[in-house]
């Protein structure tokens, strides 16, 4: 998936219109248009920031260069590696198992 189709994901995710999520992050509604299409790209890093903030997502996601959509604070972000598919029940047996692990040597 590259960064139009993801941009575009995010914002169907949200329930949000083009024109809601450009006024959310200040950025005009055809420039979401424009990015979702692949007619154009983010030249600024704040744009970018913008994105990753709003969405709580990783920039290095947005831009493909890692698996992981975003990064928790208390470390479990190897769950979102793969886990597209996954249900909510899934996600949870996860993080219980992972728990379970790292607390194992304890």
């Amino acid at each position: 998936m590259d960064f139009a189709e993801k941009i575009k994901k995010l914002r169907k995710e949200k329930n949000l219109s083009q024109e809601e999520l450009g006024k959310a992050i200040d950025i005009p509604y055809r420039v979401i248009g424009f990015y979702e299409t692949n007619k154009r790209f983010p030249q600024e890093k704040e744009t970018l920031i913008k994105f990753a903030d709003f969405f709580n997502v990783s920039i290095d996601w947005l831009l493909g260069r890692t698996e992981i959509r975003s990064f928790s604070k208390d470390g479990s972000n190897i769950i979102y590696i793969d886990s597209e598919g996954l249900s909510q029940e899934d996600m949870d047996k996860i993080k219980e198992y992972a728990s379970m692990l790292k607390n194992k040597g304890r």
